[in-house]
């Protein structure tokens, strides 16, 4: 455990190792981050580091090892110059000074990112995180501890307003250009790496009123590692699922998907064709862009004719305790019309609504919707939402410009009648009788099979086969023959490319890698019931 309670001890011996061969180049990190990756290279090894957040921060020890699940907010920091390496001379009375051959100094430029906790992460995942490195983190209690304040953070630089959470400095040696706004990283690094009292000395000023500052707290990392944004705690970090995750999902996927459209449907007045809806919306992602399209969303409206409508409420429920990421936005005016969507820069980036990482789920309440106007913000809000639905990409605003980003974020909207947001699919919801379908809970079991089946699900690798297609393209020109000599409206491309998408959705909910006749003709049935309900 010498690594978790001193990694300044472990990075000194690595030095005083490699030094004499390292000299010879100015970016050798001396073999520091190769030994902590071979350290801790399983997610079980990872779990024996404490994770670091709002609680944690008051007991651990200032220079212990820490892991940060973070989102980086901001990857614009100042850089600074630092001094990677020098040579000193020990004096005859002990004391130590710096060579005046600086010849053998190594300098670096350290990188800043400002990182926050993962937006809308549900209690399930943090909890999860919390009991893994408990343990560990009650055993460094013992270690000294600095009298520490509440963390700080920065509003502005959260998407959900009010929302409690967690915010620190990651700096690095290493610039990595790959990481960028709204990725999710997993940092292993230093807390506090020097001898001033956390979060009063050791933090980073982002104001120029430096009494007014707040003081953020800083992680100097050794490694710092994109991950894949399934969100999912119990899945490889880099969003491919294991064989027998595979093998397990594609036996036991029938049976589950039953149940979870079960779980669903009394949230949507029982309406199990918009509960089944619902499900392939908790599966889809964006998997491709060809040519400037975006295959795999799939953004949903239901329309609820209930008066003071609970569908948004009961689905709340439902998905906080299935998703790992997940968020409410009440579409009111005064939400519209008084807070940012999207993020906005000049000396420092402060976030919006829509500033999440990929594989978060937004679930939009226009049934709080009221009588008003929308003033410009409002507008520019609603267009943000709009881009995200369309065409998943959020831009970010400056001065002098915007800069659009690519998103993958899942919209569930729930509205009185027609969206204010354009969609890939929208039905009326039809309920069923009272009494005909009954809310029921979920065993703890239960709960944890539907979480791994809809994490599965969405990055399962999926194949259209040759022969699949060569029949999908025979039937919809048969479609199309039989129609203009009937002299009936012909199936349009874009409504064929739906239930492609839709078949795919169908496909992997049923734990198939390729798709199969059944499921293809089960993705026309569900188009065909979506087109038949909205004539009614």
């Amino acid at each position: 455990m010498s690594a978790i309670e001193r990694p300044l001890e472990t990075i000194q011996d690595l030095f005083n190792k490699n030094w004499e061969s390292s000299q010879s180049s100015e970016k050798n990190e001396f073999g520091v981050p190769e030994h902590f990756q071979n350290l801790f290279d399983t997610r079980e090894k990872l779990q024996e580091i404490p994770v670091l957040d709002a609680n944690s921060i008051r007991t651990l020890p200032r220079n212990a090892l820490v892991r940060f699940r973070c989102m980086v907010q901001d990857t614009e920091l100042a850089q600074e110059v630092a001094l990677l390496a020098s040579t000193t001379i020990s004096q005859p009375n002990g004391e130590e000074e710096f060579s005046s051959d600086r010849s053998q100094d190594i300098m670096d430029l350290r990188s800043s990112y400002y990182c926050i906790s993962v937006p809308g992460e549900t209690p399930w995942v943090k909890e999860y995180e919390r009991r893994a490195s408990g343990s560990l983190t009650s055993a460094l209690q013992g270690l000294t501890v600095d009298d520490v304040k509440a963390p700080q953070c920065i509003p502005e630089r959260y998407p959900f307003p009010g929302d409690a959470h967690f915010a620190a400095v990651v700096k690095t040696h290493s610039s990595d250009v790959s990481i960028g706004v709204t990725d999710t990283v997993d940092v292993i690094g230093v807390l506090g790496a020097n001898d001033r009292v956390l979060l009063s000395g050791d933090s980073f000023e982002f104001h120029e009123e430096s009494a007014n500052a707040p003081q953020i707290p800083t992680v100097h990392a050794i490694l710092m590692r994109k991950v894949e944004d399934h969100g999912h705690p119990e899945l490889k970090l880099d969003g491919r699922p294991q064989a027998s995750d595979l093998e397990l999902h594609a036996k036991e996927a029938e049976d589950i998907r039953k149940e979870l459209i079960q779980y669903i449907a009394p949230a949507v007045h029982g309406d199990l064709l918009a509960a089944e809806l619902v499900l392939l919306q908790f599966i889809s992602r964006v998997y491709s862009r060809p040519s400037g399209a975006v295959l795999g969303k799939l953004s949903l409206n239901l329309r609820d004719t209930a008066a003071n409508s609970v569908v948004p409420q009961n689905l709340a429920k439902v998905m906080q305790s299935v998703l790992p990421k997940f968020h409410v936005v009440p579409l009111t005016l005064d939400n519209l019309n008084n807070n940012f969507f999207f993020p906005r820069g000049d000396e420092q980036l402060s976030s919006g609504i829509l500033q999440v990482t990929r594989g978060t789920t937004l679930l939009l309440d226009e049934t709080v919707m009221e009588e008003g106007t929308l003033v410009d913000k409002g507008i520019k809000n609603l267009k943000a939402v709009s881009d995200i639905s369309l065409y998943q990409t959020l831009s970010y605003v400056f001065p002098f410009n915007n800069l659009d980003f690519q998103t993958d974020i899942s919209l569930l909207i729930v509205s009185l009648g027609n969206s204010l947001v354009p969609v890939d699919c929208a039905i009326t919801l039809r309920p069923e009788p009272s009494g005909t379908v009954q809310p029921s809970q979920p065993t703890e079991t239960q709960l944890r099979s539907f979480r791994k089946y809809i994490s599965v699900s969405r990055l399962a690798d999926y194949a259209l086969s040759e022969d699949m297609a060569k029949e999908i393209e025979t039937e919809f020109m048969e479609q199309r023959k039989a129609a203009t000599a009937a002299g009936t409206a012909l199936t349009t491309p874009n409504e064929l490319a739906f239930k492609i998408s839709l078949a795919r959705l169908v496909a992997l909910s049923r734990g198939e890698y390729v798709l199969s006749k059944q499921s293809w003709e089960h993705a026309v049935s569900l188009s065909a019931l979506i087109k038949s309900r909205e004539k009614q």
